[in-house]
C-alpha cells in the first residue's frame, strides 16, 4: 500500500496503532472497551479512518516567517466542515508513567506524545513512527487561533480508543477573530492546533537548562 506524498523515507508509516511491549492486558482491555450509549466519546466508523487519509496532505514549509520553516505541515486537501472528524492520531501506544519515570526513554522528551487514557496510564507517541497527523503544527506564530483540536475517539477499524484530530466547531473558537463565522478549514489551509501552555512552559525550561549547561565549563559557571 502507498504512503502519503512527502512522507519521510526514514520514518515508518502506521496504518494501525502500534502497541509497545509493556502495555498490559488490563490496559489493552481498557482501550478496547467500546463506549456505552451515555459516553461522550464518539464512535468513528471504519470508512472514516482509511489510510492514507484523503482529507489531508503533507507539505514542506518554505516560508522564513513560519516557525516550522524547513520542516513539514499538515494541510487540508478538501474543505473540512467545522466540528467534523478529520483523522486518527497514530503512533506507539505505551505506558505514560513508565516514560515519565525513565528519562532515557524515547517518549520522555518527545514532542509527539499525547495522553490517550490517563486513568489507564496509556499514551501515544508519534515521534518515531506515525501517520499524517504527526505533522500538525501549533498555531502560535502562524495563525490567530487553532482551527483543529485533539479529542478521544473510539475507532471501529481497530476496535480501540484513539486520539482524534477534529476541526474546531464555531462555539469552541477562542482568541482574536473568534466572533467571526467559522467556516471550518478550507482546502489548502494549514491544519493548526494548540499544543497548550504546558508544552511551551516545558520547552522554555528545557531551553533554559541547555543554555545554563553551555555556560558551564568543568563544573564552573562562566
Amino acid at each position: 500500500m502507498s504512503k502519503p506524498k512527502n512522507w519521510p523515507d526514514t520514518l515508518p508509516y502506521l496504518r494501525a496503532p502500534l502497541h509497545a511491549k509493556e502495555i498490559t492486558s488490563a490496559q489493552k482491555q481498557a482501550l478496547r472497551a467500546r463506549p456505552d450509549a451515555g459516553s461522550t466519546i464518539p464512535i468513528i466508523d471504519a470508512a472514516s479512518t482509511s489510510t492514507p487519509c484523503d482529507k489531508v496532505k503533507i507539505q514542506p514549509i518554505k516560508d522564513a516567517s513560519h516557525p516550522a520553516n524547513g520542516q513539514y505541515g499538515l494541510f487540508a486537501s478538501q474543505n473540512i466542515k467545522p466540528g467534523s472528524f478529520i483523522m486518527a492520531y497514530l503512533g506507539k501506544v505505551h505506558s505514560g508513567s513508565l516514560a515519565a519515570s525513565d528519562p532515557t526513554s524515547a517518549s520522555a522528551k518527545s514532542d509527539y506524545d499525547l495522553w490517550l487514557d490517563r486513568d489507564a496510564d496509556v499514551a501515544v507517541d508519534a515521534a518515531r513512527e506515525g501517520n499524517e497527523a504527526r505533522f500538525v503544527n501549533d498555531y502560535r506564530g502562524i495563525g490567530t487561533k487553532a482551527n483543529a483540536e485533539f479529542r478521544p475517539v473510539w475507532c471501529q477499524r481497530w476496535g480501540e480508543l484513539c486520539v482524534g484530530v477534529w476541526a474546531i466547531s464555531g462555539r469552541q473558537q477562542k482568541g482574536k477573530g473568534a466572533a467571526e463565522k467559522n467556516s471550518g478549514i478550507r482546502k489548502g489551509e494549514e491544519i493548526l492546533i494548540s499544543y497548550g501552555k504546558g508544552f511551551w512552559e516545558e520547552r522554555r525550561r528545557e531551553q533554559a537548562g541547555e543554555e545554563e549547561a553551555d555556560e558551564t565549563v568543568d563544573g564552573t559557571t562562566v
